[in-house]
């Protein structure tokens, strides 16, 4: 019996983005999911036509639909809205079949957003002469 193993398809995204859209085409179909971090809201369509729509305040949600009278399911897993990774798996009759792994890039918001405002900071003490 051979195992059948299912590879993610890796996409990186800026830090700021706040909406992920992944599509899976089956055969003539395409499934869409849209993900929003921002608002938590998640929605699958089908040829452009919502199948299934629901909020994921926790961390993980199944989606369940039905395609040519076959079982279809879309797992989100969120490890964390605001760094990542979001894993999508899309599930035929119980099985992965395809998926989306999105992840950050090597800069993390933290560090920018620091050094940033550290840049700020001593721009704003040169032009109006203040110490720290």
């Amino acid at each position: 019996m051979t195992e059948n193993k299912m590879t993610y398809k890796e996409k990186a995204f800026p830090y700021w983005r706040t909406k992920f859209i992944s599509y899976f085409d089956i055969g003539e179909h395409t499934i869409k999911m849209d993900i929003s971090t921002l608002t938590a809201r998640e929605s699958v369509f089908i040829d452009e036509a919502l199948v299934s729509n629901k909020r994921n305040l926790g961390e993980q949600s199944i989606h369940q639909f039905k395609l040519n009278n076959e079982d279809y399911e879309i797992e989100v897993d969120i490890k964390n809205a605001f760094t990542g990774p979001i894993d999508i798996t899309l599930k035929k009759e119980g099985i992965a079949i395809d998926g989306d792994h999105w992840v950050f890039p090597y800069s993390r918001p933290g560090t920018i957003l620091g050094l940033t405002f550290a840049a700020g900071a001593i721009v704003a003490a040169i032009l109006f002469n203040t110490v720290f």
